[in-house]
C-alpha cells in the first residue's frame, strides 16, 4: 500500500472515553491504558493501513484487535492468568508482537529471553522467574528440550518461521545453507531436531501445543476484547541487559514505561509519514527492538516488516529488497554492508531514516556508511541513537541534528521528557566540551533490577528535586550545540605505567577514513611486562592481499599500538547482535608486530 500523505505529527488521536492521565513523569502525561490501547488510539483513522507485512502476509490496523483477541482468548483457555510469567524465546515475528500485546491485555508478565541465555541457564530464566509457560521457536526447542523435565515448565507453545508465510512465499526459509555458520547450527541441525522429536513423547507432564492450536482454541472460546483502565504501576515485563559483561541482569519494566515512551513522542514533528515501512530486525528481547522498532512505529501508523533472521551478512541486500523507509540496526550491520559495497544506484531510494544505536561509532565509520548509503541511492544521512536498555531504550535522539554537518554525535535529549547531565567523580556537573560520566532521567525508565536491591541502588538515585537519575556507566561529552557524544564505557580503560587512565575508545575515535581499516577494536591485554594495547582490525578490500603493508601503516601511524591482528570480519554476539566484545577481549593469539628492521613478526599474549 502506498504511503499516505499524512505526517505522523498530524495524526488525529481518538482516546477511549475512559482514558485519563493518571501520572506525569518528567512532564510526560501517562494514561491508564495498556500499550495496545495506546497504539490503537493513534490508528482509528488508519485502519486500512498494514500494521504488518511478513513476506506478503498483511495484517491491517483494522484487523489487529481481532488478531490480538484470538491470542488473548487462546492463552486464557490454556489457563494463563494475570498471576503468571510467560517466557518468550522468539525471533522478530508477527506472533512475537501479538503475544506481547495479548499477555499485557491479560495482565501477565512477559519474560523476554534471548535464546542463548535460555540455552545456557534454563533454570535461571524460567523456574527462578516463576514461569510455567514457554513460547518458543521450533528451531530453538532442540537446544533446551533436555532441561524441560527438571523445570517447572508445564506448557510449551511452539511456533515456526513459516507460520504466517503466505503460500507464494512459503519457500523463503527453505535453504539454510545461505546462513552464517552459527545460524546454520541452529536452523539446520538435523541430529538435534531428530533427538528432540524422540524426546517430546517421553515428557508426560508437559503440554506441547502448536501456536495454530492456541489460536484455534482462542477462536473457539472467543469473547469481546475487554477494554478499560489498567494499573500502570504493575510489573509488565522482564527484559535483560545485553550480556556483554557475561552477567546479564533482569530488568523490570512497569506498565507505564512503554506508554511513556509513546507519549513523549506525541505530536513530535520528525518529518515522517503514516504508512511508511519499518525494517524490523532487532529482536524484541532488546528494549530497542521492542520499542524503537516496534511499539513507536505502530503508534505512528507505520507498517512493520519483520525479519526473523538476524543476519548482518545479508543486511544490505535484505534492506534494499524490503523497500523499507525506516531501519534501526547495530552499526556492525552497516559496516558489513559497506564491505560488500555497491548494490545499485536506486537500491536504497526508499530509505528515509537509516539509524543505529547501542554502541559508539567513529567519524571515519560514519563517513564510510554515509558514502555507502549515498552510492546506493539513499538521500539522507546515517543517524545514531543512544541509550541503555534500563533507560527505556531512548536517551539521545538524532531527529533534529543538522543533516549537512552531523557526524557521529549521538544526538539531543528529547526535552523536557529526557534529561541528561555529565558529571565528574563527585557527581558535580562539568562544562560543555568536558568529558565525564553520563547520567540521564527518562519517563520510560525501568523500575528496578529483579531481586537485586544493591544493583538497583547503584544504577538509580533521586536528586534534591525528586528527579530520578540513572547512572549509565558511559563516558560522554556535550558539544557546544547541545548535542552529545557517547564515547564508550567508563570501564573500557586501563592504567598506564605513569598512573594515568587511558581510555581505549580515544584510540578508536582517532581512526581516519583514509586508513586501511573498515572497522577496528582496541583491546588491552595484561602481560607480565605490563599492558599490551592491540588493534583488532578488518581491512578494506584493496589492502587484503597486501596485508603486511597495512600492518606497517597502522603501527607507524598509531604508535600507541603494540601489535595488530587482522580479521576477515568481526563475529557478532548471538546475544546482542553487536560485535562480540567478550570474544575479542579474550583473543590473545595471532597478532603481528614490526621488528627494528621493519619486518613483520608474529606475537601472542
Amino acid at each position: 500500500m502506498a504511503i499516505k500523505n499524512i505526517k505522523t505529527c498530524d495524526i488525529k488521536r481518538h482516546l477511549p472515553e475512559w482514558a485519563k492521565i493518571v501520572k506525569t513523569v518528567n512532564e510526560t502525561p501517562i494514561y491508564n491504558m495498556n500499550i495496545f490501547e495506546n497504539i490503537m488510539s493513534w490508528n482509528q483513522e488508519n485502519l486500512e493501513t498494514p500494521a504488518f507485512d511478513y513476506y506478503g502476509k498483511i495484517i491491517t490496523y483494522g484487523e489487529l484487535p481481532d488478531r490480538v483477541n484470538e491470542y488473548v482468548c487462546g492463552f486464557s483457555a490454556l489457563g494463563i492468568t494475570e498471576k503468571d510469567v510467560v517466557t518468550l524465546c522468539l525471533p522478530v515475528s508477527i506472533e512475537n508482537m501479538l503475544t506481547l500485546f495479548a499477555l499485557d491485555q491479560i495482565g501477565t508478565i512477559s519474560n523476554n529471553v534471548n535464546f542463548l541465555f535460555l540455552k545456557s541457564d534454563f533454570d535461571l530464566y524460567t523456574r527462578q522467574k516463576g514461569s510455567d509457560t514457554l513460547m518458543i521457536l521450533d528451531a530453538y526447542l532442540p537446544f533446551v528440550v533436555d532441561y524441560l523435565e527438571e523445570s517447572k515448565i508445564r506448557n510449551v507453545i511452539v511456533t515456526s518461521l513459516s507460520y504466517y508465510l503466505p503460500e507464494n512465499n512459503s519457500h523463503v526459509f527453505d535453504d539454510p545453507s545461505v546462513l552464517p555458520k552459527k545460524l546454520r547450527e541452529i536452523f539446520d541441525n538435523k541430529e538435534k531436531q531428530l533427538a528432540c522429536i524422540q524426546k517430546i513423547p517421553t515428557l508426560k507432564n508437559i503440554n506441547f501445543i502448536n501456536l495454530a492450536d492456541v489460536i484455534a482454541l482462542g477462536v473457539k472460546n472467543i469473547k469481546p476484547l475487554e477494554r478499560g483502565p489498567v494499573d500502570i504501576e504493575r510489573d509488565m515485563c522482564y527484559s535483560y541487559t545485553s550480556g556483554t559483561t557475561g552477567k546479564p541482569k533482569c530488568i523490570v519494566y512497569k506498565e507505564l514505561s512503554p506508554n511513556a515512551f509513546i507519549e513523549m513522542h506525541a505530536g513530535l514533528d520528525t518529518k515522517d509519514f503514516v504508512g511508511e515501512r519499518v525494517f524490523q530486525t532487532i529482536p524484541l528481547t532488546h528494549a530497542t527492538g521492542e520499542r524503537v522498532s516496534g511499539y513507536l512505529p505502530m503508534a505512528k501508523g507505520k507498517t512493520l516488516v519483520p525479519q526473523p533472521i538476524y543476519n548482518k551478512d545479508s543486511f544490505g541486500k535484505d534492506l534494499a529488497n524490503s523497500k523499507c523507509n525506516w531501519v534501526v540496526a547495530a552499526p556492525s550491520f552497516y559496516l558489513a554492508a559497506v564491505a560488500q559495497g555497491f548494490m545499485g544506484e536506486n537500491a536504497l531510494e526508499n530509505l528515509t531514516r537509516p539509524s543505529s544505536g547501542g554502541e559508539p561509532v567513529t567519524k571515519s565509520n560514519v563517513k564510510m556508511i554515509d558514502n555507502w548509503l549515498k552510492e546506493n541511492g539513499c538521500k539522507v544521512r546515517f543517524a545514531i541513537g543512544g541509550g541503555a536498555a534500563e533507560d527505556g531504550s531512548g536517551t539521545m535522539f538524532t531527529y533534529f541534528m543538522n543533516e549537512e554537518t552531523k557526524t557521529n554525535e549521538t544526538g539531543y535529549p528529547l526535552e523536557p521528557f529526557i534529561k541528561a547531565k555529565i558529571v565528574d567523580e563527585n557527581n558535580v556537573p562539568v562544562k560543555k566540551g568536558e568529558r565525564g560520566f553520563l547520567h540521564v532521567s527518562a519517563p520510560a525508565v525501568a523500575d528496578r533490577y529483579l531481586n537485586d536491591e544493591e544493583a538497583t541502588k547503584k544504577r538509580w538515585y533521586f536528586d534534591e528535586n525528586g528527579i530520578r537519575w540513572g547512572v549509565t556507566g558511559d563516558i560522554a561529552v556535550q558539544n557546544p550545540d547541545g548535542s552529545y557524544n557517547i564515547l564508550g564505557r567508563a570501564d573500557d580503560s586501563f592504567i598506564d605505567e605513569n598512573g594515568n587512565r587511558i581510555y581505549l575508545f580515544d584510540i578508536e575515535y582517532s581512526l581516519d577514513v583514509d586508513d586501511p581499516i573498515i572497522e577496528w577494536e582496541i583491546t588491552a591485554h595484561k602481560t607480565e611486562e605490563g599492558t599490551a594495547v592491540v588493534g583488532q582490525v578488518v581491512l578494506k578490500k584493496e589492502y587484503k592481499e597486501n596485508w603486511q603493508d597495512a600492518v606497517r601503516i597502522i603501527l607507524e601511524k598509531y604508535d600507541v599500538l603494540d601489535a595488530v591482528k587482522i580479521y576477515d570480519k568481526f563475529e557478532n554476539s548471538d546475544v546482542t547482535g553487536k560485535r562480540d566484545f567478550q570474544k575479542l577481549k579474550s583473543d590473545k593469539t595471532g597478532y603481528c608486530c614490526v621488528d627494528e628492521k621493519n619486518n613483520i613478526k608474529p606475537v601472542s599474549y
